[in-house]
């Protein structure tokens, strides 16, 4: 296994980080001039994550990740929040085992930390734990480390119910005076203010039809007074659009109005049913906010999944019709848990984590029609002893997502052990 350091300038569209139940955050090195089965490469592994690592997010020369239970003890049922510092180029960590150094680790409040985001002024951590319904909020100091939560929402004592509330992100917008936060039992979507870690509140709340699955967000900022708000549901595999309009001296309150519905699964295609088999899994936009993609994962099926692409169109006139679906390309594993678009300008690249499979692989986008072109590299993380905690010792197996062959057993270890997150540095 490699473990030199990788070349090139911090933020390059070069690496990703990767958030692997079965061990921990493996960072990888891509190269595109190399073939679809050598552009990837591993370049150091941290297995200081936690059980079951379920997030990570990228915020300057820190990661921060979170995962799903066994802090502060493996009896434990609460997750963790977990700080490293980032290798500069040319660097090597204090231990001499990673590209990441341990900053801090604290509860996350909650068993299941399915995600974790911060704010654009780095200063504010959000974290979802979909087991235990809880919502946590926590300060950041100038050095990354995670102060005291400053908020725990509980929805099992707020909103008791017969449906728990499982919410599946925590979602900053772009201003960092919102965040989203997807429910994805109790059928709604969750607007919070942000005035720093002390000052945050519910202001808003977005109910969607009965086996919905709200599971994913992102925004699209059109200006400093709207942007457009795309909801990715799971259960019945849909986009749901809405615009946001941020308060103003003319309009104090957030207005929320709702704009269309789309399915991911093709052109005029309507709700499908709740049978567990379809799950919308991630949503992205591009830079230039022209082209949104969704990733489809089937369970039922055991050919390669699939993403759907959607132009858009902002011009407020046509917000019937903002999203134009184009249709869906084959990606290259099973169950394409999280898709990232690269930062460079272009998003020329798209990583997918494919959970099932356990393989991270990178298309090449085009900018100009939205498509993706050629599979550009694709890596296996599947760990031949899983939770080893001698990084020295940790392997993984053949590419199934290459091979394209796999069986039942193999998709049945991804699910606990395979890639939940990847993101570009």
């Amino acid at each position: 296994m490699a473990t030199s350091q990788q070349n090139g300038t911090l933020g390059a569209a070069t690496g990703l980080y990767v958030a692997l139940q079965s061990t921990g955050v493996v960072e990888l090195a891509f190269d595109a001039q190399k073939g679809v089965k050598e552009s990837l490469s591993v370049v150091s592994i941290n297995t200081k994550a936690g059980f079951m690592p379920g997030w990570l997010t990228v915020s300057g020369d820190k990661v921060y990740t979170i995962n799903r239970m066994g802090y502060p003890c493996s009896e434990s049922d609460s997750g963790s929040v977990t700080a490293f510092q980032r290798a500069t180029a040319g660097s090597s960590s204090a231990t001499g085992e990673t590209g990441l150094t341990l900053l801090d680790q604290t509860s996350s409040n909650g068993k299941g930390g399915v995600h974790c985001d911060v704010s654009p002024d780095g200063k504010v951590l959000a974290a979802a734990n979909i087991t235990a319904s809880t919502l946590s909020i926590y300060p950041l100091s100038a050095t990354g480390s995670i102060g005291k939560p400053t908020h725990v929402f509980d929805y099992n004592k707020s909103d008791p119910g017969p449906k728990e509330a499982h919410p599946h992100q925590a979602l900053f917008d772009p201003s960092g005076k919102l965040l989203v936060v997807p429910l994805r039992t109790m059928d709604r979507v969750d607007i919070y203010s942000v005035d720093g870690p002390e000052q945050v509140a519910k202001i808003h709340s977005i109910p969607l039809p009965d086996s919905t699955g709200p599971r994913h967000a992102a925004f699209h900022p059109v200006s400093s007074s709207k942007a457009y708000l795309y909801v990715l549901s799971e259960k019945d595999n849909t986009v749901r659009v809405y615009a946001i309009g941020y308060p103003s001296p003319v309009s104090p309150n957030l207005t929320v109005e709702f704009k269309q519905v789309l399915s991911t699964m093709g052109k005029d295609v309507g709700r499908i049913p709740d049978e567990h088999k379809d799950l919308a899994g991630e949503i992205v936009v591009s830079n230039d906010g022209k082209f949104v993609y969704a990733s489809n994962r089937n369970l039922s099926r055991s050919d390669f999944d699939t993403v759907a692409i959607y132009s858009v169109d902002s011009d407020p006139v046509h917000d019937d019709r903002h999203l134009s679906y184009l249709g869906a390309q084959e990606l290259a594993g099973k169950h394409p848990r999280m898709i990232a678009l690269s930062k460079d300008s272009e998003n020329r690249w798209l990583a997918i984590s494919h959970q099932l499979t356990q393989n991270i692989a990178i298309f090449e986008r085009d900018p100009v029609t939205g498509f993706l072109k050629d599979l550009k590299g694709t890596i296996s993380v599947r760990a031949n002893h899983a939770h080893q905690p001698d990084i020295e010792k940790v392997t993984f197996a053949e590419d199934l997502g290459v091979r394209g062959n796999w069986t039942k057993e193999d998709l049945k270890q991804g699910k606990t052990e395979g890639p939940m997150c990847v993101q570009w540095k």
